[in-house]
């Protein structure tokens, strides 16, 4: 087998969304173990050294797989993946910086409202009614668990423009994911994306940022940014990338929202964050938000005939075969 080509990689559907479900889970610990990082080391220099060395550990695990690669074919899709997750990112802590982090979480949370519409305009394929609700209700608890119990607030700031302009950029990063991993391998492109951003935060950094300090090297934050480069970036990212290759990026949308729920979970555990009935209820409207996106109903039997799908953006001719399920 050619492991270049990533059609032939055995990845059923509802092993990507376990694979989704773990890369919440993993980039949910990552908030408790950034805020250790970020207390000794800048961000911009903190995103470089995980993006870079990540990007080095995974050419390493990837090198035969490269070679058999024609990687300038994928140049365009690699950029356009690079630049979107390093500017996400930009936005994103640009705006955490003026606003409260449960303000900032619940607004970057609306990329998953963003992403069937972003489907809508670049594909032509208008939200169903499902996806619509679902979207809403996770976002609904979403802010249940990330807002403080004194209330919403109604004043936009700059710090929330900010945010909201990272969480579109972040919709556009899955979006194009979804697009791009139809057509090429998803772990090549994902080597591609750390490296692009890697490169992109260091320049910030060396322009904006002072360098580490010594406080950076001390066991605590050693172990932290361990955990950010291969399990945050390595793990999460290439099993996000995977699993976008099998399934709608509206569904996978849906079950990343559960990053910030895994947050909780994480600083409950680790740090013994009290859990509120506020907490309790967020947790029940992401659950729900799940199951009304995963659970559909599907026709029995089905006419055979040849057809076009569009997915994602991606077009893609098939022969539809009459099958209990589909």
């Amino acid at each position: 087998m050619n492991i270049a080509e990533p059609e032939r990689t055995r990845l059923s559907p509802w092993m990507a969304r376990v694979m989704l479900l773990i890369a919440a889970a993993v980039w949910g610990g990552g908030y408790t173990f950034s805020k250790i990082a970020l207390d000794a080391i800048p961000v911009q220099w903190m995103m470089a050294i995980r993006l870079t060395l990540g990007s080095l550990i995974l050419a390493i695990m990837l090198w035969h797989r490269i070679r058999a690669t024609k990687i300038l074919h994928m140049m365009i899709a690699g950029l356009l993946l690079g630049v979107s997750y390093w500017a996400a990112f930009i936005f994103q802590m640009e705006g955490l910086t003026t606003i409260d982090p449960g303000r900032n979480a619940f607004l970057t949370a609306t990329y998953c409202v963003l992403v069937p519409f972003l489907v809508w305009v670049i594909a032509r394929r208008p939200p169903t009614m499902r996806n619509v609700i679902a979207a809403v209700v996770c976002l609904i608890g979403i802010g249940f668990i990330s807002l403080p119990g004194s209330g919403f607030g109604l004043a936009f700031s700059t710090g929330d423009a900010l945010t909201m302009v990272g969480a579109l950029l972040f919709a556009l990063n899955l979006v194009l994911e979804g697009l791009f991993a139809k057509k090429f391998d998803p772990l090549i492109l994902t080597l591609y994306e750390f490296f692009i951003a890697g490169i992109l935060f260091l320049v910030g950094a060396v322009i904006f940022e002072p360098l580490p300090t010594a406080a950076s090297s001390t066991p605590t934050v050693s172990w932290s940014m361990l955990y950010l480069i291969v399990g945050s970036t390595l793990v999460a990212q290439t099993f996000q990338n995977a699993a976008f290759s099998k399934i709608p990026a509206t569904q996978g949308s849906i079950i990343l929202c559960t990053e910030s729920l895994f947050g909780i979970l994480f600083a409950v555990v680790l740090v013994h964050e009290h859990i509120n009935m506020q907490t309790a209820l967020g947790f029940v409207l992401i659950f729900c938000a799940i199951l009304l996106s995963e659970l559909r109903t599907q026709p029995h039997h089905r006419p055979k005939a040849e057809s076009i799908a569009v997915e994602n953006g991606v077009v893609r001719h098939h022969l539809r075969i009459s099958h209990p399920q589909e």
